[in-house]
């Protein structure tokens, strides 16, 4: 009985977590809150059809984003989640430069307000959900209503440090 008992307990602990840590929960909603209230004052200021391009922006990130989910999830490609991670936070951070004021491309700063709003919306909803993984995934998972199996380059080693420390005797 014993050995079942190890062999079911070792085959848990190499699964993927179904859920983000208390401490990480709190973190990324924290986080995306204070993105909130730092981008929500700029949609008031800056002209209608300019907060308009952001929020198709921000449409367009949902529909590459659901697009990323659906190739990691029937596992198109090879299960890299830290690869997927990076191609995921790629994305966001090749929006935002693109998206500097005075750049060819989206020159007014909308790539820059899209992608900080979209961050933020991303971790409040990582957040409520608990999800474990990459933060940007968990719109389209929300959506699909299951979660992708992408790390998240900040938010999945403090997990793994809280489930840690929260795993020792005596805590």
């Amino acid at each position: 009985m014993n050995v079942t008992k190890g062999f079911l307990d070792s085959q848990a602990s190499l699964q993927l977590p179904r859920q983000a840590p208390p401490v990480g929960r709190a973190l990324r909603i924290l986080l995306g809150l204070a993105l909130m209230v730092y981008v929500t004052p700029v949609y008031f200021r800056v002209p209608t059809p300019l907060a308009a391009r952001t929020l198709l922006l921000m449409l367009g990130l949902i529909g590459l984003y659901s697009l990323i989910h659906i190739v990691v999830s029937r596992r198109i490609v090879g299960s890299r989640p830290c690869l997927g991670a990076v191609v995921a936070m790629g994305l966001l951070v090749a929006l935002y430069v693109a998206g500097a004021p005075g750049s060819l491309i989206l020159g007014h700063g909308e790539g820059q307000l899209a992608a900080v709003t979209f961050l933020g919306i991303s971790l409040v909803v990582a957040g409520v959900r608990a999800v474990p993984g990459c933060e940007l995934m968990a719109i389209p998972g929300a959506f699909f209503g299951k979660d992708t199996d992408l790390a998240c380059l900040i938010f999945s080693p403090l997990d793994r440090l809280e489930r840690k420390l929260r795993s020792k005797p005596g805590v």
